[in-house]
């Protein structure tokens, strides 16, 4: 692999690359811009790879066809035969048909299955990047057709972004794949050849967490019935019983059918329950004890069996709480269910380590991580997790989130009087309303903080100084709906 090995270079998900674009373009980056970076950096490395002889493009009707038409009108291919095919009569998006047109003016663009003639060296695969199609897939004409003449032709391909049909059965096997920002997941393992990292001209802020995270949100269904958007327990409670309540009611206005909140007896009969709300009776009665275990381990394995659990809010560091907390932990791992670990139970958690097995996210402050991690980096605590299955969100003025295989970021924003008590508390729950709806733990917890800071700050406009950590969990869901376009969709 080849690239500026000073940056971060994790295995993206195919979907982080629109999260990315999104937020550039929510930073004001011109789509413009982007493309014909990538389609230089592209040129750059064809005009490396091809020799003397022709070069041939195959471009799709997407962004990665509209890099290709950049790159073969580059100056870096000046004095080269170069030839383009394209799969489509036309390119389906705004930048890429910009591209396309511009590339016109200089070179004859043909299309499928009228063949150019030339003298090649090298093919070029522009046909589909990582936003069109998904690891696996199998490749639908036109497409499928460009890709099996260019195996037939047995001249070696140099890909763009990723191989066309990547781990499919119809796939491309390039000797070289030049892609952008960092290498994609399954990159590594599949038929890539060697692997270029180019950098596109992205802000600083781009990897931060942003409107562009809400693309992973899993879309509502127009025949979605109970249930089907997922069930989430929150244990907690004890010698706070507010907390709770608060990290239910934010999982709830994060879009999660069915809320359970599990207390002892006396702070649940404290609380003022929510309707939207479902109480689950504990044996303890002022604290959590290891007498509560079972019933949740019998809630766990029942009917009703939670697709997450938030544990933690307001549940004190009583030592039997802590042992209580110790074997939840344990059972939500040995039976692979999303957990988040939160407020005092972060000091269940074992010293300096991820649990073994556990998928999920911790969301300390600062002064959490420090007894928990005793001198590790959150870094070195996950450094044995994989893929986007944990994360670590280290609260503050400024969040930052660490994740597996190097990923970080931080959530920025927000309003000043989101410093109230009990915002902590709509993190976890908004993060355990995300993992109950089936995001992974790294892209529901870079959502979970932008959208909290986006309706802590919505909040704010509306109540002021007098803003309290209840009246934010209404503007979670008016934030979801903004970015998610869901009222414009009419879902």
């Amino acid at each position: 692999m080849r690239g500026d090995e000073g940056l971060s270079r994790w295995e993206m998900h195919w979907d982080e690359v629109a999260v990315f674009d999104a937020n550039s373009a929510s930073l004001g980056v011109d789509e413009h811009d982007l493309m014909k970076a990538a389609g230089e950096a592209l040129a750059t490395e064809v005009a490396n790879s091809a020799g003397a002889g022709g070069i041939l493009f195959l471009c799709g009707p997407g962004n990665n066809g509209g890099d290709g038409f950049v790159a073969a009108c580059s100056d870096s291919l000046a004095g080269k035969e170069v030839s383009v095919l394209s799969s489509h009569d036309s390119s389906k998006t705004e930048v890429s048909s910009s591209a396309r047109a511009m590339a016109s003016e200089e070179l004859a663009i043909h299309v499928w299955p009228e063949v150019p003639d030339g003298d090649w060296t090298l093919i070029v695969d522009c046909l589909l990047g990582a936003g069109g199609s998904g690891e696996g897939t199998e490749l639908r004409p036109p497409v499928s057709e460009v890709a099996g003449w260019a195996i037939s032709t047995g001249l070696p391909i140099l890909s763009c972004d990723i191989p066309t049909g990547l781990g499919g059965p119809d796939s491309l096997h390039p000797v070289r794949t030049v892609t952008f920002h960092s290498p994609k997941m399954g990159m590594t393992e599949s038929g890539c050849g060697e692997i270029v990292v180019s950098d596109l001209p992205w802000p600083p802020g781009v990897r931060n967490c942003g409107v562009g995270d809400a693309l992973r949100y899993p879309p509502v269904e127009s025949e979605a019935s109970k249930g089907d958007r997922g069930r989430l327990l929150v244990v907690g409670g004890g010698p706070y019983h507010g907390a709770p309540i608060l990290s239910g009611t934010a999982a709830a206005r994060s879009g999660c059918d069915l809320v359970h909140v599990a207390m002892p007896g006396e702070a649940a009969n404290r609380s003022k329950w929510p309707s939207s709300l479902i109480p689950e009776e504990l044996p303890d009665s002022k604290f959590m004890t290891p007498e509560s275990v079972a019933p949740l381990c019998d809630f766990i394995g029942s009917g009703r069996s939670p697709d997450a659990i938030v544990i933690g809010p307001g549940i004190g560091r009583e030592d039997a709480s802590m042992d209580a907390a110790r074997e939840v932990i344990s059972i939500a791992a040995s039976k692979s269910i999303p957990m988040v670990v939160d407020a005092d139970a972060i000091s269940a958690l074992p010293e300096g380590e991820w649990p073994s097995g556990l998928i999920g996210v911790a969301t300390p402050h600062p002064r959490e991580a420090e007894r928990w991690l005793s001198g590790k980096s959150p870094r070195e605590a996950i450094e044995n997790c994989t893929g986007e299955d944990s994360a670590i969100v280290i609260t503050g003025h400024e969040d930052e989130i660490f994740g597996p295989q190097g990923r970080h970021c931080c959530a920025t924003g927000g309003h000043p009087r989101m410093a109230v008590g009990g915002t902590g508390d709509l993190l976890a729950g908004t993060i355990g309303g995300l993992l109950a709806q089936g995001m992974k733990p790294w892209p529901a917890a870079r959502l979970a903080c932008a959208v909290l800071r986006e309706a802590g700050s919505r909040a704010a406009e509306e109540k002021g100084p007098g803003l309290l950590a209840e009246d934010v969990p209404v503007h979670i869901a008016h934030t979801l709906s903004d970015w998610t376009g869901m009222n414009d969709a009419g879902k």
